[in-house]
């Protein structure tokens, strides 16, 4: 299993979620679990850095296993190989390049491909508008940097833990991963092709950064998101914009 996130861009031309969002008009629930018995796949970052692709599409395939049931959206390792080349310049002939990618690159590359109407970052630090970004869309795509713990584990050949360890340090490793559920102690994600949880504290302590991304993927056949969302109207507006 590979890592590949490179160290969040932060602009100030990136589009804040609280912006557009009043905490107290929000009612999300105190447990959420948006995750289904669907098959991820490691979509490449089992021997390639490209875990914020790979983020990405589990965030698509997700999002589409809820919303629209019966219509999955299959992706290949191909095929998330082939955009991470088309982002970093990664040769998957030769192995060259293979540097990890920009959370934000990615969303951008993507959204140039008409896969999502736009991107709003999420303060991170906030642990309420984390849960209410997961609720309303579905996931949330982030970043973190990986500490030594997990590290460990890892090179140990043991399925990392995410467990919050007081001494830890930071290493130069950084990783993408897709929100899909959380509850009062931590939360839910999906990497590597699985579900894994942590707890809010190394959530606090190592993630640097969080995006919405509003998709096609999250409408049902109604117009709205399962969350109530009017999304569709949220994305005609972004894409006018």
């Amino acid at each position: 299993m590979k890592f590949g996130k490179l160290p969040a861009k932060h602009s100030l031309k990136t589009v804040a979620f609280s912006n557009y969002t009043k905490m107290s008009a929000i009612a999300f629930p105190p447990v959420l679990a948006w995750e289904r018995p669907i098959d991820l796949g490691m979509l490449g970052n089992d021997s390639v850095g490209d875990c914020t692709v790979a983020g990405f599409y589990h965030m698509q395939i997700t999002e589409r296993s809820v919303a629209q049931a019966g219509n999955p959206l299959v992706v290949t390792t191909e095929q998330a190989i082939a955009d991470y080349s088309a982002i970093t310049g990664y040769d998957p002939t030769t192995g060259a390049n293979d540097n990890g990618a920009y959370c934000a690159d990615v969303l951008t590359y993507f959204q140039n491909k008409n896969m999502i109407a736009g991107k709003a970052s999420v303060d991170y630090h906030n642990v309420d508008m984390v849960k209410a970004a997961i609720f309303l869309f579905g996931g949330l795509y982030t970043g973190f940097t990986v500490p030594q713990s997990t590290v460990d584990e890892m090179n140990a050949g043991t399925d990392p833990t995410f467990n919050f360890v007081a001494s830890d340090t930071a290493t130069n490793e950084g990783h993408c991963v897709n929100f899909v559920g959380y509850g009062r102690s931590g939360c839910a994600f999906d990497s590597w092709g699985k579900v894994y949880h942590m707890g809010w504290d190394y959530f606090l302590q190592w993630f640097t950064e969080a995006w919405i991304a509003p998709s096609p993927n999250w409408i049902k056949a109604s117009g709205k998101s399962p969350s109530g969302l009017d999304l569709q109207g949220l994305i005609q507006d972004m894409t006018v914009v």
